[in-house]
């Protein structure tokens, strides 16, 4: 199960433990409280299943996640870095993967999920990070 206060359109979830994108995120009835998320599934369509649902999982970030996303491992200073887009700000994460600020202290706690560091990114930087 997933918070979906915590999701925007674009953010990666594990449905039925693939990686899938979210493409959208509605109420179905007017009375319900039930949103539904639109995902992408194998054939290049849109699926959609109650947030609620059992199928959905966060996506835990790990080395080969960071790696796919373009960052690599600097073992002299211990963090994450991807190469940062003109008049932005770097994002490096430390070996646990929580994000760091210029001074290379944590600002943000309890940072795990894939979805937190796509949201986070966009805020920084201004653009999607994505696979």
């Amino acid at each position: 199960m997933v918070l979906i206060e915590e999701f925007r359109i674009g953010n990666y979830l594990l449905v039925d433990n693939k990686l899938r994108r979210v493409w959208c995120i509605e109420n179905r009835e007017r009375n319900t409280e039930d949103k539904v998320i639109g995902f992408e599934n194998d054939d290049n369509d849109c699926e959609f299943e109650i947030a609620k649902s059992e199928r959905f999982e966060r996506v835990k970030i790990n080395d080969q996640i960071l790696l796919n996303l373009g960052f690599s491992f600097h073992t002299y200073f211990k963090l994450w870095q991807r190469k940062r887009p003109e008049r932005t700000y770097s994002i490096e994460l430390d070996a646990d993967y929580f994000p760091l600020d210029f001074s290379h202290q944590p600002i943000v706690k309890n940072m795990l999920y894939l979805h937190q560091l796509q949201n986070l990114f966009f805020i920084i930087q201004g653009e999607e990070l994505s696979f």
